[in-house]
């Protein structure tokens, strides 16, 4: 019975990408938001989960009307960010260059012009798939690493997104033959890495607590003598992104991989905690990150 599940699934997903992409884009933006408050109200095991990492991550600076109001601000962020992707083919890539602003594009220069390619490497914050398109409406050629949905319709469909804004992609799964082809072609591979890593990660700190992070970013750009661009894209509004770029990250070739590694995930992750801490509403704190 799961054709007949996936079936269904697939036609409610393409009619909400249907009815969205009719939509104004304020409208659009205001049905994500709504779509995020009602998410609030009825997860309640992901508004426990939230409010509990934005308390031990920041309730020294916060209070607790604060937070609770973070929190808010988090669902209704991430019901935006899917209403707006899947308007991606309705935006394109000329609208992405008029609703994105920011720094960066020097970063992405100068790590193009060393012709050895390099990873974007990005958190679950604003909207990070817009930030991915943004760097092809750069003009860069870049290539997505993205996990593969169960339903193949719908994994389809948000490959489809993805390729509409000029992106090329790579599935997680795939070899790292594929990821070292693109680096080799002079792409940008873009990733995202966030989230906790159940086995082999880099345990390091985030936020003042214990994380075990990916050493994929750090391992590929080493191994391929390429820098990491680690960037954040914030929402202002429903027409406005702004790109936040911290400084290339090059591996540091001491000899000592591990070490290397470690230095290179340690300094992108301290740049997610800067601008989280700048903008908490913007990240996914209904993750489970801390499970050490």
């Amino acid at each position: 019975m799961a054709w007949l599940s996936h079936n269904i699934e697939y036609c409610f997903t393409l009619l909400g990408v249907k009815l969205a992409g009719l939509m104004s884009p304020r409208l659009a933006d205001a049905l994500g938001a709504a779509l995020g408050s009602l998410a609030y109200v009825l997860l309640t095991s992901r508004r426990r989960i939230a409010y509990d990492n934005l308390n031990k991550a920041m309730g020294d600076v916060l209070s607790q009307q604060e937070m609770r109001a973070i929190v808010k601000r988090v669902f209704k962020n991430i019901g935006r960010t899917l209403v707006e992707f899947s308007r991606f083919g309705k935006i394109k890539l000329d609208g992405a260059k008029r609703i994105i602003v920011g720094d960066g594009l020097e970063h992405l220069q100068r790590a193009h012009g060393g012709g050895k390619g390099a990873i974007v490497v990005t958190a679950h914050f604003g909207n990070w798939e817009l930030l991915g398109s943004w760097v092809a409406a750069s003009g860069f050629p870049v290539d997505f690493l993205v996990g593969t949905q169960h339903n193949r319709k719908v994994d389809g469909l948000l490959n489809d997104f993805r390729r509409e804004m000029g992106a090329s992609i790579i599935p997680l799964k795939t070899s790292i033959r594929g990821i070292f082809k693109c680096l080799r072609a002079n792409h940008i591979t873009a990733l995202v890495s966030d989230q906790h890593a159940p086995s082999g990660g880099v345990v390091l700190d985030f936020f003042g607590r214990k994380a075990a992070t990916p050493k994929g970013p750090a391992a590929l750009a080493l191994k391929a003598g390429c820098p990491l661009i680690p960037l954040l894209m914030r929402r202002e509004r429903y027409d406005r992104h702004v790109v936040m770029a911290s400084e290339l990250i090059y591996p540091p070739n001491s000899g000592d991989d591990e070490k290397d590694i470690e230095t290179m995930t340690m300094a992108y992750t301290k740049s997610f905690e800067d601008g989280i801490r700048k903008y908490p509403d913007q990240w996914m704190w209904t993750h489970r990150r801390w499970k050490l």
